[in-house]
């Protein structure tokens, strides 16, 4: 498979294309991220089970936005349906919810290590800021948030689009990020900058930030493979 070489600006242009997919019926795509941000909510309140349960099905569900994004390129209309069109499909589903199940880990095992760095003299010392984490421990939360939003989003696509399996879409997932690493946290700044603005007013915001970035992770996706 050829993978090109993204200039670091090209971000910019993902996402104003996504925003163009997200203008296309901005109605279905408000209320597929109203979905899913209800049933956050409701998850939210079920105690450890609740949290696990939305990380493993979250793979699944961007599925559906990223396929939604598909079909808005195509000039087709959406339907709400589609967010949960791969949680409908027995062929997909198994690997999308695997997906799940790594972020969950990879989630309780960067709390774990994260606890250990806030209380490290080493990375708090002199340097600690605000709650006492130091530069150390921003650098490492900002390297962990970098590499989730990239393995998540685009190991999502690669199964979806290419139809890998969920180990061979890792595998070239992460040996692409390394070719294409600047870009790549370039879309990772944006998404982490316009989420800070998104969440202000009461996280409605988050309403379209959600799909829009949907629309520029697809883009990019169409751009780097």
């Amino acid at each position: 498979m050829q993978i090109k070489m993204i200039p670091a600006s090209r971000p910019v242009d993902w996402y104003k294309q996504g925003w163009m997919l997200f203008a296309k019926d901005m109605t279905t795509w408000v209320l597929m991220a109203l979905v899913m941000g209800i049933g956050g909510f409701v998850l939210n309140f079920l105690p450890i089970l609740g949290q696990i349960a939305i990380l493993v099905l979250l793979p699944a569900l961007i599925g559906g936005l990223l396929y939604s994004a598909q079909q808005a390129s195509e000039g087709k209309p959406l339907k709400l349906e589609y967010l949960w069109k791969v949680l409908l499909d027995k062929d997909k589903r198994n690997q999308f919810l695997g997906l799940g199940g790594i972020l969950f880990g990879l989630a309780a095992m960067v709390g774990i290590i994260s606890v250990v760095f806030v209380g490290d003299s080493l990375l708090r010392g002199a340097t600690a800021g605000v709650g006492g984490i130091g530069i150390g421990g921003v650098l490492f939360l900002l390297i962990v948030g970098f590499a989730s939003f990239v393995l998540f989003y685009y190991t999502t696509a690669l199964m979806l689009f290419r139809e890998l399996s969920l180990f061979d879409a890792l595998t070239l997932c992460a040996s692409t990020a390394v070719t294409q690493v600047v870009p790549l946290f370039v879309l990772f700044l944006m998404y982490s900058v316009l989420s800070l603005v998104a969440v202000i007013p009461l996280g409605l915001g988050m309403l379209v930030l959600i799909p829009v970035t949907a629309g520029a992770v697809f883009v990019g996706y169409k751009e780097i493979f």
